[in-house]
Formats: structure tokens, C-alpha cells, sequence
């Protein structure tokens, strides 16, 4: 018994140790061989994205407007796309992105959730442009539920006891 109980407390220990000596031995070079692999990537050149051709769907508002802007500041031909149709909103959108050094800017109304009208503005970029380098895929198509429920009708299901 006291053979037995003494093999299982010198192995517990022994695994311990060993364990925390590798890690201590082991933790440093990974350290070091995340570092050398992270730290170029930080210094490696972007894309040149001049006279590159971007398609940004849902460009007439938040998220895909600023995307336009900065692929504009960069020099990207874009074709924007948006499915609502203040059409004023699209065209100040690709003026300031012309205002922001996109040397042409195309833009069209469809809706992203009909397959045809996606075959539509991605064979109408290419007809316009010759190509289609880069797409960024920005509209959002989501369903809005409202819950209305009379609250005062729901059983209680925990009951607090004394």
C-alpha cells in the first residue's frame, strides 16, 4: 500500500516538474518564433490600388461609403452599388469619392438579395471598366422582428422561497 501510495505521489511530482520546466524552457522560443513571424507582416507594403477596379456593394451610406472614400484616396476605379433610391444619396457618394481621387466612379441601383440583378451590375462593371480586381461585399439584407407581448399575462417560473 505504501508502495503503491509513494509511485503515485513521485509520479504526480515528477509530471509536475517536468511539465513546468518545459514550460519554462519551451515558452521563451515560442515567444521568439511569434515575434520573427509577426513583426514583418507590420512592415510589409500594401496593395497598390491605383487604377485597380473595386465593386463596393451598399455604398450609398455608413460603412460602404467610407470604404469608397478610402479605395478613392488610394486611386481605385469603383463601381458603387446601392438598393435605395434617393439617387441624390449614390451620386454625392461618387462625387466625393471622384473629389477624393478616383479617376472614374460608376454607380448603380440594385438589390443584392436578386441574383439577376447581381449577374446585372457585375457584367455592367466589367463592360464599363474591362475587369474587376477587387468586390467588397458591404450590403446588409436582415430581417427587423418586433415582440409585442402583454408581460402582465407571462406565469412566473422561480419562486423565491423564505
Amino acid at each position: 500500500m505504501f508502495a503503491a501510495c509513494f509511485n503515485n505521489r513521485f509520479t504526480n511530482a515528477l509530471v509536475y516538474y517536468v511539465s513546468l520546466l518545459l514550460l519554462i524552457l519551451v515558452s521563451p522560443l515560442l515567444f521568439i518564433w511569434e515575434l520573427v513571424n509577426t513583426v514583418p507582416s507590420c512592415f510589409r507594403c500594401k496593395e497598390n490600388m491605383s487604377g485597380k477596379v473595386v465593386m463596393i456593394t451598399g455604398a450609398s451610406s455608413g460603412l460602404g461609403e467610407l470604404i469608397a472614400y478610402e479605395y478613392a484616396k488610394l486611386g481605385a476605379y469603383l463601381a458603387i452599388i446601392a438598393r435605395n433610391k434617393p439617387e441624390s444619396r449614390l451620386e454625392e457618394v461618387a462625387h466625393r469619392a471622384r473629389e477624393l481621387g478616383s479617376p472614374d466612379v460608376l454607380f448603380m441601383f440594385a438589390d443584392v438579395s436578386k441574383v439577376d440583378e447581381c449577374r446585372m451590375f457585375v457584367d455592367e462593371t466589367v463592360k464599363h471598366f474591362g475587369r474587376l480586381d477587387h468586390l467588397v461585399c458591404n450590403a446588409g439584407i436582415g430581417q427587423v422582428y418586433c415582440i409585442s407581448s402583454d408581460v402582465t399575462k407571462f406565469t412566473q417560473v422561480l419562486v423565491r422561497s423564505n
